[in-house]
């Protein structure tokens, strides 16, 4: 990558600002509201946190949307119907799951129902409270062993859960987190999240007390990162959740898709998705300490346009059918071998400092290329 000067010192609070203008500039969920339908259905194989393995149904439905899209690698916004009339009401929402939760014939057996709906399920601008108690009691009639949602820990309180997991009655509930990174810089500026250390240990509070499982997601390598910076972030992050006592985290390779700062930093030159072989360095850092997984649609995904992570075109399908397996059972063995072709990675630190003067070149070099 070129070497640039700045021509002032940059703070922060300016990079979160010019990060934050650009990621809502890209913002183009259009005027035409998406059919009422889910947007995504898929089965698959998932390991569960006392690590049996069960069938899963993932279904992503057309809700409200994300009402906090600030993400800098986050499409989701322009895929649902964020600020649009329609698709969004008490019927809608409730005939999706519905029909979800209808057995088809030929269907694949699952005991996991993963619904999600590209933001926060318990936001009540996304889903009113009342449908998700709905939900709850229609997931608990319908034979499902586990649910899993996700949602921006603000939205996670007592007074919201208490209600839903009593009409779940036997389903174990889990929700997704987004933390993304236990660095508050990586967190809140470079991934732009609207979650703070104090407002994810407070959910997580919630949620032991109300017996619900976390499943915190963990990017591997965020924007504005190199891969040796983003190995460290992940190693930290794991330290954090651990001290914690959080066991069941989520790995998420990032893939670059279109209308995303991630995508401007691609296009200019200034960014490139981890290399699969900084994915597997990074799980063998840590899966001994937890059972950690891969999101292997990360990896290979059909839910939106995506850049993916790579390697070279002699061995970037073995590491990833190798991820893969790794994300079903948890074992080391499973990991890929090295390859001649694996990159050197020099695994450094995060210096403040450095990244963020890095970020702003990287920023000015985008707004030069015309976005």
């Amino acid at each position: 990558m070129p070497e640039y000067a700045l021509d002032s010192p940059v703070t922060v609070k300016d990079l979160r600002r010019r990060i934050g203008d650009l990621s809502l500039q890209l913002r183009t969920s259009g005027t035409q509201a998406k059919p009422a339908e889910p947007r995504f259905v898929d089965f698959d194989m998932i390991r569960l946190p006392d690590g049996e393995v069960v069938g899963r149904k993932k279904v992503i439905v057309m809700s409200g949307g994300c009402s906090v899209p600030t993400c800098t690698m986050c499409p989701f916004t322009n895929l649902n119907n964020y600020g649009i009339d329609g698709g969004t009401s008490r019927e809608s929402l409730l005939d999706q799951v519905q029909r979800t939760l209808a057995r088809a014939e030929g269907e694949p057996p699952y005991e996991v129902l993963s619904l999600y709906n590209d933001g926060s399920f318990f936001a009540p601008r996304e889903i009113p409270r009342d449908v998700q108690v709905e939900i709850a009691r229609l997931v608990a009639a319908a034979g499902v062993k586990r649910l899993v949602v996700e949602s921006l820990p603000q939205f996670v309180t007592e007074g919201v859960l208490a209600p839903f997991v009593r009409a779940l009655g036997e389903v174990r509930l889990e929700i997704g987190i987004g933390l993304q990174s236990a660095d508050v810089l990586v967190r809140e500026t470079l991934v732009n999240t609207r979650i703070s250390q104090l407002s994810f240990e407070r959910a997580l509070s919630v949620m032991a007390d109300q017996g619900v499982d976390p499943k915190i997601y963990l990017m591997v390598k965020p924007p504005f990162l190199t891969d040796g910076e983003a190995v460290t972030d992940v190693v930290q992050s794991v330290d954090y959740l651990t001290g914690l006592g959080v066991s069941g985290m989520t790995l998420c390779p990032t893939r670059v898709s279109p209308n995303t700062v991630a995508w401007e930093l691609w296009q200019a030159g200034q960014y490139t998705p981890p290399n699969l072989w900084t994915v597997v360095e990074a799980i063998r850092r840590v899966h001994e300490r937890l059972a950690v997984r891969v999101a292997c649609v990360n990896l290979r995904g059909t839910d939106f346009e995506s850049v993916f992570p790579d390697a070279c075109p002699a061995c970037a399908d073995r590491v990833v059918d190798a991820l893969m397996r790794f994300g079903e059972t948890g074992q080391a063995d499973d990991l890929p071998q090295d390859c001649a072709c694996r990159p050197p990675l020099e695994v450094t630190g995060l210096d403040h400092a450095a990244i963020t003067a890095r970020a702003a070149l990287q920023l000015t070099l985008v707004e030069r290329s015309g976005v």
